[in-house]
């Protein structure tokens, strides 16, 4: 009897999935410049005056840059565009060019990092035009349903089961 339970407990924890050991992406935006410490200032200027949610992050490092450039492969909502750290994003897009029409990248000076972030803007307009994928609410819901429905059929036997002996 108790190792019925074992068994059901072990199928039930190998149905789970998996966290990925790459790192959690903490940050809920999805337009992001990179920028570095003479860039960042003035990139967020010119986002807020051209009324644009997007956030500027100064990053150190060229690892960090290619961290960050990591997770837009994984997450299809990010859109970045690249004021600084142009030799890492450039190699970044030789090895990933699936991801070529949501990195962008710019030079630092106003003209091109204004017309950068309209292309952002542009591409975030366009690809919700375009997508499908925007269920929300419902796909998890039904995958509850379906789970809780499946662990209550299971549960009611059982229950029934040992009732009745």
């Amino acid at each position: 009897m108790k190792i019925k339970i074992i068994c059901f407990l072990i199928v039930i924890l190998g149905m789970i999935s998996t966290v990925s050991a790459h790192g959690v992406h903490v940050t809920n935006e999805s337009t992001i410049v990179i920028a570095d410490s003479s860039t960042g200032v003035m990139a967020k200027k010119l986002a807020n005056e051209m009324g644009q949610n997007v956030s500027v992050y100064e990053f150190k490092s060229a690892e960090s840059v290619n961290h960050q450039l990591e997770h837009a492969l994984s997450d299809s909502n990010i859109r970045i565009l690249a004021v600084a750290y142009q030799e890492t994003v450039n190699e970044f897009l030789t090895k990933n060019p699936d991801v070529s029409n949501r990195i962008f990248i710019s030079s630092a000076d106003e003209i091109d990092i204004k017309n950068g972030l309209k292309l952002l803007n542009s591409s975030i307009s366009d690809e919700s035009s375009t997508s499908s994928n925007n269920n929300g609410f419902l796909t998890p819901f039904i995958t509850g349903l379906i789970i809780g429905l499946i662990v209550g059929i299971a549960g009611g036997a059982f229950w029934m089961k040992k009732k009745t002996l």
